[in-house]
């Protein structure tokens, strides 16, 4: 009897689920585009108000909406407002650890995804935080997209990153 009550539960768990997951929304990466952009601003607006909790839980909310659009614009810009946050909150230290992961996932991403672009500014990210290491890495990817790509344009780029971000060793 046991047996067959726990396979009749079984069986109408998934009939509702059948019938329910067709009407819950999805994001699209255009739409988590919008959000993370949306709570962003959000967050701006209450550290301008002094509202540090309504900033963090925008922040929380942008960091979701950039993690699910799967691109690496989105985690730069949630990277650059945990820096803001941190210092408006006096949480320093905390929000630059989470912007470091932050970009860290953009580099990665754009990695992935080839863009040049995306290295080249997750690199600069590392730069302001004085991440040598990571700059040296972000420098490596940017070398091989740029050979890979056999645009001068490109090569040309990586050179200006190297000149900025990665000066030689005195």
């Amino acid at each position: 009897m046991r047996h067959r009550t726990q396979v009749a539960l079984l069986l109408l768990f998934l009939l509702v689920t059948a019938v329910a997951l067709p009407t819950i929304p999805t994001a699209s990466a255009e739409s988590a585009a919008t959000d993370w952009a949306a709570q962003l601003r959000a967050m701006d607006e209450a550290l301008a108000r002094g509202d540090v909790r309504a900033a963090q839980a925008a922040w929380r909310e942008a960091y979701a909406a950039a993690h699910v659009g799967r691109g690496w614009p989105g985690m730069l810009a949630v990277g650059d407002a945990a820096l803001r946050l941190g210092h408006d909150a006096g949480a320093t230290e905390i929000y630059e650890g989470r912007a470091r992961r932050v970009y860290l996932t953009a580099l990665l991403r754009a990695r992935r995804q080839g863009s040049l672009d995306g290295v080249l500014a997750a690199g600069e990210a590392f730069g302001r935080l004085g991440d040598r290491e990571v700059v040296q890495q972000a420098l490596a990817v940017a070398t091989d997209l740029a050979a890979r790509s056999g645009d001068d344009l490109a090569r040309r780029r990586v050179q200006v990153f190297r000149s900025q971000w990665a000066p030689p060793l005195t």
